[in-house]
């Protein structure tokens, strides 16, 4: 019986999705990865990478075939859904197409790709952790980079994960959220501006940015055993800017 630990990883290829994955191979666990790639499987940090639009229905089934297919039809013992997007826009300026555009990537998204992960861990009767990822963005406003869709859709990924924790608990599902701070990655814009970054260390309790690797050891234990009695929870890695 193949007992290595199968963890999926959405949004792979970059930022803590990437660190998330690579951190899971290290561990020793078999890893697979979704996101925005081409046709072909790619391989990156001995992660290989299959094509999911998280947004659309028939990509996501056509991605889980896949994955059916690598794992031998065994489900994933956990995912962590790290794929999503960051843009900031005055809510006076906000169009109805900018809101879909982040809602559907963020919020829809998160449920399509937790919904097929926990169908496959409750039909092999074994149970699985779903951990979505949201951001301080879903509890505090933001003047400097405000962001109406973004921190909608973050909150909506809190409340989603609330209650398939809820729906899914009977069956061994575990469902909870990670909710970063401000993280030193590819889509993190602030650090572009020496006077906004100065403003926005001065607002963490740390006095620095978080790093992809710190964010992804925290979904990592959320993925583990370790973690066999925590669901329904929101784990903030801020360096306390949440508690500020």
């Amino acid at each position: 019986m193949n007992t290595q630990r199968r963890l999926l990883v959405t949004g792979s290829l970059s930022g803590i999705g990437r660190a998330t994955a690579s951190g899971a191979a290290r561990r020793g666990w078999s890893v697979l990865g979704l996101d925005l790639v081409g046709d072909r499987a790619r391989e990156d940090d001995g992660v290989v990478t299959r094509h999911c639009d998280i947004t659309d229905e028939a990509s996501v089934r056509d991605a889980f075939a896949g994955v059916d297919e690598a794992w031998g039809g065994l489900a994933p013992h956990a995912l962590v859904h790290c794929a999503g997007i960051y843009r900031f826009k005055p809510a006076v300026t906000t169009t109805a197409a900018d809101w879909d555009t982040i809602v559907n990537i963020n919020a829809r998204g998160s449920l399509l790709v937790a919904a097929a992960a926990a169908e496959r861990m409750l039909e092999g009767g074994e149970g699985g952790s779903v951990t979505l990822l949201s951001s301080i963005a879903a509890v505090r406003g933001d003047a400097g980079e405000p962001s109406a869709a973004y921190s909608a859709s973050k909150g909506a990924v809190v409340s989603l994960a609330r209650q398939l924790a809820v729906e899914w608990g009977p069956g061994g599902v575990r469902c909870n959220v990670v909710a970063p701070g401000v993280i030193d990655t590819p889509m993190t814009t602030v650090s572009h501006d020496p006077q906004a970054f100065e403003q926005v260390l001065g607002r963490i309790p740390a006095r620095r940015l978080g790093t992809a690797d710190e964010v992804a050891r925290v979904c990592l234990f959320l993925a583990s055993d370790e973690a066999a009695y925590v669901s329904g929870t929101v784990i903030a890695v801020d360096g306390g800017q949440s508690a500020a």
